[in-house]
């Protein structure tokens, strides 16, 4: 928050270091730390105001006694001397939830944790630091899947990128936190987000389904559902007919046959990545319509 603007809003009020804030005072983060101001000073619905961006004391957010909160949600400064990633974990119970026991289970998967914690009844964090050791995204979804029907939850997990800038550190985790709540909401029965695949989502797939143009392609060239699901196939296979016509349980002969008549009509060259990622990308954006 910009500290400027505060101060023209309520010239009572001052910056000033954490250990001066006390319950008589609003203690606002702002871009030049924590701008103080007194309760007396203000009306109750001045106070009601404030209250939404003042950050919760420690007594009444437990969170806020992690280092990693800090850091993370107030822009605590950090030293690293690793890059770490953000594991954001958003839990649906049935019941009765062991919480003790689920946490413990995954302090015993994850061997490079730096540090969890609840952020609300519903949402944890997980700060993994990076080494040989650090599972593929897709094994993190299965142990979670595995979790999940043992403790009789649902889990919707984002994995989000390795950072080692300290600088953009909070700003990063805090655009993947967007990055998982539009996807989330958007996707709602999706249980795994991994980052790349949530960010190309996220940025591009709005832009994609509002332009004309891309409308006007899906509809002439994707008109066919075998065609949609050899071009599919051929993306997940990295661009592999034998392994994309495996999958299909098709003839390769046939699988080729098909692409040829595709590219003779689109002029496109599926063995061509960019060419492969464009029709993917149709496919993929406007297939969930």
């Amino acid at each position: 928050m910009d500290s400027k603007k505060l101060n023209s809003l309520f010239p009572t009020g001052h910056l000033a270091d954490e250990k001066d804030a006390t319950d008589d005072h609003f203690a606002i983060p702002t871009d030049q730390g924590l701008f103080l101001i007194a309760k007396k000073d203000l009306s109750s619905k001045e106070q009601a105001l404030l209250a939404l961006f003042a950050p919760q004391k420690a007594k009444d957010n437990p969170a806020r006694n992690h280092p990693w909160y800090r850091i993370l949600f107030e822009n605590e400064p950090v030293e690293l001397t690793t890059p770490v990633r953000i594991i954001q974990i958003r839990l649906r119970t049935h019941g009765l939830f062991m919480q003790k026991e689920w946490e413990s289970e995954i302090n015993d998967m994850f061997l490079q944790l730096a540090d969890t914690f609840f952020i609300s009844p519903n949402d944890m964090i997980l700060i993994e630091e990076k080494a040989d050791t650090n599972y593929p995204v897709e094994e993190i979804f299965g142990l979670f899947q595995a979790l999940d029907s043992d403790f009789d939850l649902y889990t919707q997990v984002f994995v989000g990128a390795f950072h080692h800038e300290t600088n953009s550190l909070a700003a990063n985790f805090q655009e993947e936190q967007r990055i998982f709540h539009s996807e989330r909401n958007a996707n709602t029965r999706t249980k795994a987000f991994s980052f790349t695949r949530s960010a190309i989502s996220y940025f591009i797939n709005d832009a994609v389904k509002a332009n004309p143009l891309m409308n006007s392609l899906y509809r002439e060239w994707f008109s066919d559902p075998e065609m949609v699901a050899i071009l599919t196939a051929l993306w997940q296979s990295q661009g592999n007919v034998s392994s994309a016509a495996k999958e299909l349980f098709l003839h390769r002969n046939t699988v080729l046959y098909r692409i040829d008549k595709f590219q003779d009509a689109t002029r496109l060259d599926l063995k061509n990545m960019d060419d492969l990622f464009f029709c993917h990308l149709l496919i993929d954006v406007f297939s969930e319509q």
